[in-house]
């Protein structure tokens, strides 16, 4: 959150966990279909991170997170920091859980409600890391009945996915390898943590903390959001992640005076004319957050000057990329504030509409498409659904790894391994294994006798 120490022109007991810097005003939409939401707790100063004590003039080192997190768990009992994995160099992947008065362990969480926070997968994209910890520690200490109410029937999670790429300054992890491409293949050692914590805790809401570098006339807004597009996502969670990145993560950041567009679009003189980016990729983690009935979205800020004033003043301009972040943040949470049961009933539902989907041969596959774009040609769609694929021993091998990573099941098989598209993963798993699939692990035999 904006801290007295880094917003200035913030009284003294005005911060809102809205994000807004008018306590009169609703946090999205209207007095009459919102409801304002109260002040955060301001946390002492042994717990601001460096970013906050610096008034953003430092981003926080990695190992100086690691501390920050240390701190704060043994400062709150809200707070529980657990490793989840390793990084290529060694670096712990931590996964931060806040809940209310502790967190609840995982197999519990993921009978319940859960959000989910990856915190900067690119490691030269700070601001989402440093939004993360601001946010963790805001929830820690926050003693608002409503936020109280929201971490007593929601665990929140928090990862900061890319430690190595954090310290070295790049896009990619230290194997030069972009984990955001790495939600099919599991080839990556930080992807796995990522897709691990997706199988095992469930979550039914997703944000995933990125920046972007801005087009000086036609793409330069201070957040970029978007909804999961590829076709095989369920559509009641499509609904659900659309309706959040539109209504209120992008209202909220707007509701600071920000600007917000989707991810992808290029816009001239108020009207869209140009879509470069925002396609259907499985190995993304926002659509693959849909096919794994999770109701996620893409948050980006940018990562350069939208200003004159941020041009002559690089503080100002990193303080608005944390800021943008955190308000997105926060609008997630607001959708979970108020469709909670709605939107954990709905992706358990998908899991089950899926397994039947798989079981009943219904529906469609899409290998090419997006939820504004259909598919043109036959090969880019499949009609009449297979019952599932059929490995040879050597494919299983090649992927058995990924496939446990994914919880994707498979039996003993004519001397290899037979996939069924009867489970939860019935919208992944043509993506894995069709020849028709372009980012597919290897192509299997396709199985139409069930």
């Amino acid at each position: 959150m904006r801290l007295r120490t880094w917003l200035g022109a913030v009284a003294a007991g005005a911060l809102l966990v809205t994000g807004s810097v008018n306590t009169t005003a609703p946090s999205v939409g209207t007095p009459t279909d919102r409801p304002e939401i109260g002040a955060l707790q301001q946390a002492d100063d042994p717990l601001q991170t460096p970013f906050e004590k610096s008034n953003g003039a430092n981003w926080t080192t990695v190992a100086q997170e690691h501390r920050f997190l240390r701190r704060l768990d043994a400062a709150s009992d809200r707070v529980v920091v657990d490793n989840v994995g390793r990084t290529v160099q060694g670096r712990p992947l931590q996964l931060v859980q806040v809940g209310h008065p502790a967190p609840d362990p995982q197999d519990a969480a993921a009978e319940g409600s859960v959000a989910f926070f990856v915190c900067s997968v690119h490691g030269d994209e700070p601001s989402g890391r440093e939004a993360c910890m601001i946010m963790a520690r805001d929830l820690a200490f926050t003693d608002d009945p409503r936020w109280t109410r929201l971490l007593r029937n929601t665990t929140v999670l928090f990862m900061t996915a890319n430690p190595d790429g954090h310290e070295l300054n790049t896009r990619e992890n230290a194997d030069g390898f972009d984990i955001n491409r790495d939600y099919m293949a599991e080839v990556t050692p930080e992807g796995r943590a990522v897709t691990k914590v997706i199988r095992d805790w469930k979550p039914d809401v997703l944000n995933d903390l990125h920046e972007y570098g801005p087009d000086p006339d036609y793409y330069r807004t201070d957040l970029l959001h978007l909804w999961p597009r590829n076709r095989n996502a369920d559509d009641a969670v499509y609904r659900f992640a659309k309706q959040m990145s539109n209504d209120y993560a992008a209202a909220q950041v707007e509701s600071l005076g920000y600007t917000a567009g989707i991810y992808g679009i290029f816009v001239k003189d108020g009207e869209q004319f140009l879509q470069v980016a925002g396609d259907e990729q499985a190995r993304i983690l926002r659509n693959y957050a849909g096919l794994q009935h999770v109701v996620g979205m893409l948050t980006e800020t940018a990562n350069e000057p939208l200003t004159p004033e941020e041009e002559a003043d690089p503080t100002l301009l990193n303080r608005r990329r944390v800021e943008v972040q955190y308000a997105s943040s926060v609008g997630t949470l607001q959708m979970v504030l108020e469709h909670r049961d709605a939107i954990a009933r709905q992706t358990a539902a998908a899991a089950e509409r899926a397994t039947q989907a798989g079981a009943d041969r219904s529906g469609v596959v899409y290998f090419e498409g997006q939820d504004n774009m259909l598919p043109t040609s036959d090969d880019e769609v499949e009609p009449e659904p297979m019952c599932g694929y059929q490995l040879t021993a050597e494919q299983l091998d090649a992927v058995r790894q990924a496939l446990r990573v994914h919880g994707i099941t498979w039996e003993s098989r004519d001397g290899g391994a037979y996939v069924s598209m009867a489970q939860p993963d019935q919208p992944l798993i043509p993506l894995l294994f069709d020849a028709r699939s372009e980012y597919r692990l290897l192509e299997a035999t396709v199985v139409n006798d069930c």
